[in-house]
C-alpha cells in the first residue's frame, strides 16, 4: 500500500473524520467501508485490513444513527397497551410486565416506547405510527381480537407479538401467554373438591382473550353444572366490577357458596360488596382471583388465587420479539405457554 496522502491528516485534524476519509486513507471505495461497517462478509481480507487499519489511524467514530438509518433500523420497540382505564396501567400484573420487557430490550440496546390506546384518536394516531415503520419491532399488550391495531399491524414488515394467544386465524402474530384455561379450571376443581358446589363467575372484559380462556376453565371445570345465568359479564378488570357484580348476585346469594373471580382485583370488589351485604368470606361464601397481585395479601380475608409470573411475562415476550428481530426463525402462530399456580390463602 502506497504512503497516505498528507492531505488526509490535513483534512482530518481540522473536521470530523467521515467514511470518504477512511476510504481515501485505505485506497477502497466508499461502498467498500460501508460494507465493513455494516459488517457485511464481501469484503477482501486485505481490505478490511486496510479499512481497520484507517479506522484506528484516523481515529474514525461511526455515526450510529445514520448507520441505523441506512439499515432502516431505529434501535426502537414499541409497546402498544390497550386500556379502558387509567386503573389498569397501575394493575400490578401490567406494570411488572412492562419493566420485565423494558429491562431485557435495554439490555439487548433497545429503547421501548409504550403507546397507550385509550381512545378512538389514539388508536387512529397509533394504527398510523405502525404503517410508517415508526419502531423495529411491536409488542401488543391486552389488544382486543377485533381491535384495528392488531389488523393494522398485519400492514407492517417489522415484527409483531402479542402478551395473549389470540383465537382468530387470521391474526399471524407469535405471542406469550399462561396456561389461563388450565388455572381458572384448576381452582374452580379446587373449590369443587372442598364442597364448594353452587359456584358462580365473574368473567374479565369481553375483548380480552385471557378473559374468555378462564371463563372457557371455568365451564370446563363446572362440566353439566355450569349455568351461564350465575356468569356476570364485567366491562373492565377492575374493583368496581367486583362489587357491581356482588350487586347482580345479590338476589341468590342465598343459593352460593363460592364466586370465582377473573382477576384480583375483581375478586376483592367481590368480597368488599359481600361484606356490605353481612356476608362472611369464606364461611358463608369462598371468593378467589387470579394473577396472585400484591393485592392479594393485603386483602380482608387474604386472597385465595392463581399465581402467574408477570414479570417472567414481559421478560419473554420482549426476548421472542428480539429472537424475531435477529433473524431467529418462529412459526406465524407460535404460542409459547407458562404456567399457573394456585396458591391457597384464607378466602377460600
Amino acid at each position: 500500500m502506497s504512503e497516505p496522502n498528507t492531505m488526509v491528516f490535513m483534512t482530518t485534524a481540522h473536521k470530523k473524520v467521515t467514511i470518504r476519509d477512511v476510504a481515501r486513507y485505505a485506497e477502497v471505495s466508499y461502498g467498500t467501508v460501508s460494507r465493513y461497517l455494516n459488517g457485511n462478509d464481501h469484503v477482501s481480507k486485505d481490505a478490511a485490513e486496510r479499512i481497520a487499519n484507517a479506522i484506528e489511524t484516523l481515529q474514525y467514530v461511526p455515526n450510529n444513527a445514520a448507520r441505523s438509518l441506512a439499515q432502516q433500523r431505529t434501535q426502537t420497540v414499541c409497546l402498544i397497551l390497550q386500556v379502558e382505564s387509567a386503573a389498569t396501567i397501575m394493575q400490578a400484573s401490567v406494570a411488572e410486565a412492562m419493566a420485565a420487557a423494558n429491562q431485557a430490550l435495554g439490555d439487548a440496546g433497545y429503547q421501548m416506547v409504550t403507546v397507550i390506546a385509550n381512545s378512538d384518536e389514539a388508536v387512529h394516531r397509533i394504527a398510523k405510527l405502525i404503517k410508517s415503520d415508526y419502531a423495529d419491532g411491536y409488542l401488543l399488550f391486552s389488544l382486543s381480537e377485533d381491535d384495528s391495531l392488531a389488523l393494522a399491524c398485519k400492514e407492517t414488515k417489522r415484527p409483531v407479538v402479542r402478551s395473549e394467544a389470540s383465537n382468530r386465524g387470521d391474526l399471524p402474530y407469535p405471542a406469550v401467554d399462561f396456561t389461563n384455561a388450565e388455572g381458572q379450571r384448576d381452582i374452580t376443581r379446587f373449590l369443587l373438591n372442598k364442597g364448594r358446589s353452587r359456584l358462580a363467575y365473574v368473567c374479565g372484559p369481553g375483548f380480552s382473550t385471557s378473559a374468555i380462556n378462564r371463563l372457557n376453565g371455568f365451564r370446563e371445570a363446572m362440566g353439566k353444572f355450569y349455568d351461564d345465568s350465575r356468569v356476570y359479564y364485567a366491562d373492565d378488570w377492575e374493583i368496581g366490577s367486583g362489587e357491581m357484580a356482588a350487586v347482580t348476585f345479590q338476589p341468590i346469594l342465598d343459593q352460593i357458596d363460592g364466586i370465582v373471580c377473573a382477576n384480583d382485583s375483581i375478586a376483592i370488589g367481590v368480597i368488599n360488596q359481600l361484606d356490605r351485604f353481612g356476608y362472611r368470606v369464606p364461611d358463608d361464601i369462598a371468593v378467589t382471583g387470579f394473577d396472585d397481585s400484591p393485592l392479594a395479601q393485603m386483602a380482608n380475608p387474604k386472597l385465595t388465587t392463581v399465581r402467574q409470573d408477570s414479570y417472567l411475562h414481559g421478560e419473554t415476550v420482549a426476548k421472542l420479539l428480539l429472537n424475531i428481530m435477529r433473524g431467529e426463525p418462529v412459526e406465524r402462530h407460535f404460542v409459547q405457554l407458562l404456567p399457573t399456580t394456585i396458591v391457597e390463602r384464607q378466602s377460600a
